[in-house]
């Protein structure tokens, strides 16, 4: 006698159900979604209970206080909670490498992805990396009012970016919603790491190609918040695995530029003071000879 499977009554067939087979070898023969492995969810998953555990918010721009935490740890914890924004894209842009820090721009539309990050004050670096491309722009970029607006519009014509096209890699043109006419950098190929530096108190975003300082690109920034932003060209071209890297450290160089333009400033305001107060005197020297010709 044939006994019937756990859980079948006494009355009811012991033959397979060829209906509930037929469903499984469909989902087996569907293609898996390549993720991260178990040890990089952990990792994730750690990290970002540390991170929120100590007061944090995801968007660690907005002047959000880490405070007790050595620079190694925070070292780990911002890769994971600074990437691109899964929420702030056009509807080409797709994340299939398993992590949030690397996403892929289909072509046949333009398109702008924007950074989880998002600064008021202060000075923040980054760096972007992109492994193939026709056209590829970079920058800084508000929020929109309203995320349709991402679709079908290039960085160039949202915020300030930084575009090179694969024709010409050794030149690349600043382009910003702002400018009537382009100024022209040196440009960056696949796989270099293209750095940003954003000081939010000088209003001024500096270009870095492999960690060495090429200029500032663009001064007199908005107020903000600005975000971190990628886009593809005007041409509607295709960019593979492009990569956000936050920083916790800045340039070596910074500071000591800093100090400089420090310097440089102050020098500036003496000597505008020192002739606003010259004017001034020779303002005096006259109006008394004038009053002494009066009295005379």
């Amino acid at each position: 006698g044939c006994r019937a499977p756990t859980g079948r009554g006494r009355g009811e067939s012991c033959e397979p159900d060829f209906r509930d087979m037929s469903a499984q070898m469909q989902r087996r023969s569907q293609p898996r979604v390549q993720g991260p492995d178990k040890n990089q969810m952990k990792e994730e998953t750690h990290l970002h209970f540390l991170a929120f555990a100590c007061g944090t918010h995801k968007r660690l721009g907005e002047n959000s206080p880490v405070k007790n935490l050595f620079p190694d740890v925070l070292r780990h914890i911002f890769p994971w909670v600074q990437t691109w924004d899964c929420r702030s894209h056009a509807s080409n842009v797709s994340f299939n490498h398993g992590t949030m820090t690397i996403c892929d721009i289909q072509g046949g539309q333009r398109a702008t992805v924007l950074s989880t990050a998002s600064f008021k004050t202060g000075v923040h670096f980054w760096e972007v990396t992109v492994s193939d491309f026709r056209t590829f722009s970079v920058g800084v970029c508000e929020a929109p009012s309203n995320i349709r607006l991402l679709n079908d519009k290039w960085l160039g014509e949202l915020g300030y970016a930084i575009c090179v096209s694969s024709c010409n890699r050794g030149t690349a043109f600043l382009w910003s919603k702002e400018q009537l006419a382009t100024s022209t950098v040196k440009g960056f190929g696949p796989r270099q790491r293209v750095g940003l530096l954003l000081d939010m108190d000088e209003r001024t975003l500096d270009y870095y190609l492999d960690g060495v300082k090429i200029g500032t690109v663009f001064s007199k920034l908005p107020p903000g918040p600005l975000r971190p932003a990628c886009s593809n060209g005007f041409d509607k071209a295709f960019c593979r695995r492009i990569e956000f890297m936050a920083s916790i450290s800045l340039p070596r160089d910074y500071f000591a530029q800093r100090e400089i333009r420090r310097s440089e400033k102050k020098a500036a305001e003496a000597s505008a003071q020192q002739a606003s107060q010259s004017q001034g005197a020779a303002g005096d020297a006259t109006i008394g000879v004038s009053s002494g010709g009066l009295d005379a």
